[in-house]
This record gives structure tokens, C-alpha cells and sequence, in this order.
């Protein structure tokens, strides 16, 4: 027997697998790290890629809005925005004249204690720090049309400035390839309906865009940006320790595509072989049931048709913000729904958990079993899933070994919110 150790929580879980029976762990790469977090930071505010330098951006006077990311994701922006901020005060712009605004998407608001958390204490202090605003249509401005037809509702609060830089990561992602970038724009500050649509686009795809950095999805959402205005991004590559890896800035397409390059060495994961079954952290993304499926969309990418995923998830939260979301994955027909959702005969905020929870639908009705070890959710959320829920990874692993029999090969996933398994070189 191997003794295998995965994310939760704060901890680790600890769980055997027949030596014969493992294939492989995918974790996700070491690389060196700067000597020096604070001079990578400055190295690459002086160097921004595909744009002016900040100075040339950012007048004296000018009011300049910060869209941050929220607490969803690991980036170490405490030690990025004292950095920046006193570059904006070189420049001539006052801390009263900067404001923070948490890119929540659809995310539930912050508490100011998260808030001190993420921007740090004397960040918090130096200067306003508010979540952005998604549902309530009257702190929304509607900009009209963007590319495509979408109906782009944005933050009030985020125009009233007039230069706005984007602070965020870049990692994996399920529905824009990979964070970062626009990405902080749209989905991050815009209206619950705009949110609803970018997210429709991934729903209509038959094929996964993790770690696809030229999707469709993205492709079309940075053609939205404008609609907005991003001037200059800050966007770190950070490993599982949230440890800064690279900085990149500038021009939210050019300076992320570099980035993009960057994670890629971290999360980038080369499998060998496709598996009977994979054993799947959600870290770091354990916050909710929202969240936690991030490591069904990376996990299944290393699982055969009939195979067994088995998620393992804190969800400290439970299902999150979107009650309905473990419905719609556990929906035998969800294309069907895709329809309904099109025709805009749905509440937007169904058509966003319905458009998230496709992809799962489709990778659970793919795969024989979902198998979930969780505190945050429960039997009947689980039921609700079409998830088999178990109390241990022992256990859901023994129920995989017996189906597949003495010769099922197993690997295990142990960062499944971040990593990007693939095949070949």
C-alpha cells in the first residue's frame, strides 16, 4: 500500500492506494521562485508588456478605480497594492482618490474583516475598499451591446472612475481557459444578467477549455473589455503556497498571454495515461459547492468514459450564493434546459447556475460515478447532484477498486481547483 496526503481545509487527508492499483499524482510543478517578492512586483510595473509605463497612463488628479480580486481565489494582493499605491501617489494620485472594488462576479459579498484579510490592514486603512455591486440594477449602468449582443450591466461605482486597473491571478480556468486579464472586468464587476451570458457561451461548448488559452469564450469576452475600459493590469502567477512565482503588467490581452505562459509551468500537469479512477482535491478552490466542482472539470480530464471521479471537497460554505446549482448538475437533460435558458424564459440568476452546472451534468452522465467526500454537503445536496457521497477516501476508493476489479489504475489529483492535466509533450 501507498500512502497518499491531499489539500483540506487547513490540513491534509491521508488515504492508501494499492501499489499496483497507482498511476500516478499530478501535482503541480516546482519552480524557482524570486529572491525577492517586493523587487519581482517593481520589476514588472516598470516593464509593463503591450503598454505605456503607469506614469504614462495615469494622470495627476485622476481617479483611479482597483478591481481586486475577492476571496475565491489564492492571490497574494496584501503584498502587491502597498506597492502600487505608492506608485499612484509618485505619480500625483491621492489615496482619496483611489478606490478598491472587490470583483465579486456572482460571488456573495465580502465582510470588511475578509477585506482586511485580502488587501491588508493598512491598505484598508489608506484607502476605500468596497464589494462591487451585481444584482441591484440601479447601482448598475447598462453600456448598451458589446460584440455579440450581450447586454453589458457594469458596477456604477467602477465607471465613475477614469483609469481602472485589474489586480488578479492567472491560473486555470473551467469557462475563460484561464483567469486573469480581462477576466477582472467580465465577469468580475459586471451585472448578474452579463455574468449569466459570459458563462451561457462556455454552456453552448461540447468540449473542455481548461487550460485553452485562445477559446472561444475568452476570444470573445476580451472583445467586451472596451465596452468598459481596462488600462493596465497587475496579474501574479502564484504557487499553491501563494507564493509569487512571476508579475506580469500592462495591456490586459498582451501582458496576460505572457502570463498565461507562466502558469503554465506551475499548473501544467503531463499525465501519462487516462485512468478507471482519479482521486481529485478541489484545492485551492474549497469554499462552496460553486467552487469545489472546479475539481471535476480538472479532474475529468484524466478519467475514461465509465470511469469514477472522486471529489473531495471542504465546502465550508455548503452549496454557496446559488441554491439551485446541485439541481441543475444532477438534470439527465440539461440541454434541454440550455434551450429554455436561451429563449430567456428564466431568471438570470437560474440561467447562470444552470449555465455552470452544465459542463458537470455533462462529465457526471460521461462518467459511471461521482463520488463525493465532503463536510459542507450533505446527503440530500449530494442526492440532489447525483453525487454518491461517502464519509472517506478509503471508502469510495474501495467502491472503485471492487467495480473495476484487481487491475483499475487510480491517480490522484491533489491541487484539482488550479492544476491542468494533459497529454503529450
Amino acid at each position: 500500500m501507498i500512502k497518499v496526503s491531499i489539500p483540506y481545509e487547513k490540513s491534509k487527508l491521508d488515504f492508501v492506494v494499492p501499489k499496483m492499483n497507482l498511476c500516478e499524482i499530478l501535482e503541480p510543478n516546482r519552480v524557482s521562485l524570486p529572491e525577492n517578492e517586493e523587487e519581482e512586483i517593481e520589476r514588472a510595473i516598470d516593464n509593463p508588456v503591450g503598454s505605456k509605463k503607469l506614469e504614462k497612463i495615469v494622470k495627476p488628479g485622476d481617479k483611479v478605480i482597483i478591481i481586486c480580486e475577492d476571496i475565491a481565489r489564492l492571490n497574494p494582493v496584501d503584498r502587491i497594492l502597498p506597492l502600487l499605491l505608492n506608485r499612484l501617489n509618485e505619480i500625483g494620485v491621492t489615496d482619496e482618490n483611489i478606490k478598491i472594488v472587490m470583483a465579486l462576479g456572482s460571488h456573495r459579498p465580502m465582510s470588511s474583516t475578509e477585506m482586511i484579510r485580502k488587501v491588508g490592514e493598512n491598505v484598508f486603512k489608506r484607502v476605500k475598499v468596497v464589494n462591487s455591486e451585481f444584482k441591484d440594477k440601479a447601482k448598475l449602468v447598462d453600456l448598451g451591446l458589446a460584440p455579440g449582443g450581450v447586454r453589458v450591466w457594469v458596477d456604477r461605482q467602477v465607471m465613475e472612475g477614469d483609469i481602472r486597473i485589474g489586480v488578479g491571478s492567472i491560473a486555470p480556468h473551467a469557462a475563460a481557459g484561464y483567469t486573469g486579464g480581462g477576466k477582472i472586468v467580465y465577469p468580475g464587476i459586471v451585472g448578474e444578467e452579463t455574468v449569466a451570458q459570459f458563462h451561457l457561451r462556455r454552456a453552448f461548448l461540447s468540449q473542455s477549455v481548461l487550460g485553452i488559452v485562445e477559446n472561444a469564450v475568452r476570444l470573445e469576452m476580451e472583445k467586451w473589455v472596451d465596452t468598459v475600459g481596462l488600462d493596465f493590469i497587475v496579474n501574479v502567477v502564484i504557487t499553491p503556497e501563494n507564493k509569487i512565482y512571476k508579475v506580469v503588467t500592462g495591456h490586459y490581452v498582451k501582458a496576460h498571454r505572457i502570463g498565461v505562459k507562466y502558469s503554465q509551468e506551475v499548473y501544467g500537469v503531463r499525465a501519462n495515461e487516462k485512468v478507471d479512477i482519479a482521486v481529485v482535491s478541489s484545492f485551492s478552490a474549497d469554499q462552496d459547492f460553486w467552487q469545489g466542482t472546479k475539481g471535476i472539470i480538472s479532474g475529468e480530464l484524466i478519467v475514461r468514459d465509465g470511469g469514477t471521479l472522486i471529489l473531495v471537497t471542504p465546502c465550508f460554505e455548503g452549496v454557496g450564493p446559488h441554491k439551485n446549482y446541485p439541481k441543475y448538475i444532477g438534470d439527465d437533460d440539461p440541454d434541454s434546459l440550455l434551450k429554455t435558458a436561451t429563449e430567456n424564459l428564466m431568471d438570470p440568476k437560474e440561467i447562470l447556475s444552470l449555465a455552470v452546472a452544465l459542463p458537470v451534468a455533462r462529465i457526471r452522465k460521461r462518467l459511471r460515478l461521482v463520488s463525493l467526500i465532503s463536510k459542507g454537503i450533505n446527503s440530500e445536496e449530494a442526492k440532489e447532484a447525483k453525487f454518491e457521497r461517502f464519509n472517506t477516501i478509503n471508502e469510495a476508493l474501495q467502491e472503485g477498486l471492487s467495480y473495476y476489479g484487481k487491475e483499475a489504475k487510480v491517480s490522484v489529483i491533489p491541487c484539482g481547483g488550479e492544476s491542468c492535466p494533459y497529454f503529450g509533450k
